[in-house]
């Protein structure tokens, strides 16, 4: 299974570099963003848009409006229901405007790094977002050792156990895999302790004499 996925990454980043070669023609330029949209699964809330935006659908369990202009929900956005799948463009009445108001796209946080700037200066964050900054300085620090060009584009998700990345609008000639430095441990030299054991032997002569009866 593994040389299986690693196989489908491979064509999946052939797939890639191949999209990008055909669609880069004279005069057309292909790109992606990312847009905020709210789900509604509330069946109060579904009645009450679709009857706001004037959709003849009857049956709908769940509506996602797409914020195409980028300043928040409202008028000049799209409406998209399911199971349906149909777009409607949607111009919502002071009632529906204000419900949409209240929507916010919470947790939000970005950082910019200029060239100049070491991947530490975001590691050392606030603590309220520094577990963010890590997580930027390790792309950062990758960013700027396999790719020596501009401009780049990356989207990174984790979901259900599954982390994906893509990345486009890249210059494929400029993508190179530069291993990470290898952190130089310094070698620790072992220290010999020679002991020295010091043992004195001390012959000792007795002499006996012998008394013989008789005199000597």
């Amino acid at each position: 299974m593994r040389g299986l996925r690693w196989l489908s990454l491979a064509l999946l980043a052939g797939v890639i570099g191949a999209e990008q070669t055909v669609l880069a023609q004279p005069g057309v330029s292909v790109d992606q963003v990312l847009m905020q949209n709210a789900t509604v699964t509330d069946p109060r809330l579904i009645r009450l848009f679709a009857e706001d935006f004037m959709i003849p659908e009857e049956k709908i369990n769940k509506m996602v409006i797409y914020d195409l202009t980028g300043d928040g929900f409202g008028d000049g956005d799209l409406a998209r229901t399911f199971p349906g799948g149909k777009f409607y463009l949607i111009t919502p009445s002071e009632n529906a405007q204000r419900i949409m108001n209240a929507w916010s796209f919470g947790g939000n946080v970005k950082f910019t790094a200029d060239s100049n700037d070491p991947p530490e200066l975001f590691e050392n964050a606030p603590d309220s977002v520094r577990a963010m900054g890590g997580i930027f300085a390790a792309l950062l620090r990758g960013l700027r050792r396999n790719y020596k060009g501009q401009p780049i584009k990356i989207h990174l998700e984790q979901k259900d156990g599954v982390t994906s990345v893509e990345l486009w609008g890249y210059d494929p000639r400029l993508m190179q895999y530069e291993p990470p430095p290898v952190n130089k441990v310094p070698e620790q030299v072992p220290v010999m302790k020679l002991i020295y054991l010091e043992k004195t032997i001390v012959d000792s002569v007795f002499t006996t004499a012998v008394r013989r009866k008789g005199g000597f």
